[in-house]
């Protein structure tokens, strides 16, 4: 079973959510070990989740999570609210350590939310710098010069960074940053590589059904 994670981040109306769907599975899948998930804006979230619910490798995730429990927390999404409608969740992206400076410590609360409310954590991390949570079995792995920028880490050097992680046993172990619809098989010949988190190219249906095809 190889993932495949397309990352929307914050892009697309219903509209377009709805046209990328139609388009994304005008023809069947060949590939029926592929596992996809989708990572919508949080307003898609429902309308997508009802033109899914009849593809059985076909699942929704949150590009974030809200540290803390419902309650008064203006602005926050806490899995209680989405835990029927998604099965995985992503933690700690880059943009989201960058741009709102989350630290380890919200990072491990999000992750705890997560598993409390039996959503599946992806714990994105940027290298070896980043704390792993050992209760988090789905790590991507995104180095920083590589996401959006058309640089993409080579295969080897992806999976000498795995080693150097001491992850526990059957942990699953994406890559993520510049992936597209050219050089995405590079990356899933190799047994330690158990998926794909794709952003930019995530967006075109086009492109991301090439890249699960292709692999």
């Amino acid at each position: 079973m190889k993932y495949f994670i397309a990352n929307w981040k914050a892009n697309k109306s219903i509209k377009d959510a709805l046209f990328w769907l139609k388009i994304f599975f005008q023809k069947p899948f060949i590939n029926t070990k592929a596992k996809i998930i989708i990572c919508p804006p949080y307003p898609l979230l429902y309308p997508l989740a009802e033109k899914i619910k009849n593809f059985s490798n076909i699942y929704l995730g949150t590009q974030n999570i809200s540290e803390f429990d419902s309650g008064s927390f203006t602005g926050e999404v806490p899995g209680l609210i989405v835990k029927d409608l998604v099965q995985y969740t992503l933690i700690g992206h880059s943009e989201r350590r960058k741009y709102f400076l989350e630290t380890e410590e919200q990072i491990e609360k999000k992750i705890i939310q997560a598993k409390k409310n039996q959503i599946e954590p992806i714990l994105c991390i940027r290298g070896k710098q980043d704390r792993i949570n050992p209760i988090a079995s789905i790590i991507a792995y995104e180095p920083d010069y590589a996401i959006g920028t058309g640089f993409n880490e080579n295969p080897e050097e992806v999976i000498a960074t795995k080693k150097k992680l001491s992850l526990k046993p059957k942990t699953l172990f994406l890559y993520g940053g510049s992936i597209n619809e050219d050089n995405a098989k590079d990356y899933l010949k190799y047994q330690e590589i158990d998926g794909l988190l794709v952003g930019n190219c995530s967006l075109d249906p086009f492109k991301f059904r090439q890249i699960i095809d292709s692999c």
